[in-house]
């Protein structure tokens, strides 16, 4: 539970520049999938267009404690190569 305890940390710490939106934007990441709206795919690069596309002022990422570290680091790192905004990160026990 450390790295997901750091990574939240981190996450939660995040903020850079505005955008021009001003909307929060809700995303799934689960072990096997990223989903964001009716976007579900097993790559983060869709999910990240869709978000870039909706141009929000923040990024909320829902996952739970089964999800790989990693999968959530990945999205974060192409989110943030297109889009600078704020992420906040929240994780549920419950199975994914």
């Amino acid at each position: 539970m450390g790295h997901r305890t750091g990574f939240l940390l981190m996450a939660t710490a995040l903020t850079t520049a505005c955008t021009s939106g001003h909307t929060t934007v809700n995303v799934t990441i689960l072990p096997h999938e990223y989903r964001v709206g009716d976007v579900v795919s097993a790559a983060p690069a869709p999910v990240v267009s869709e978000v870039v596309r909706r141009r929000p002022h923040e990024v909320h990422v829902h996952t739970c404690t089964s999800t790989p570290p990693a999968r959530i680091s990945q999205f974060h790192r192409e989110l943030e190569a297109q889009l600078k905004a704020k992420m906040t990160l929240s994780f549920t026990a419950r199975a994914c």
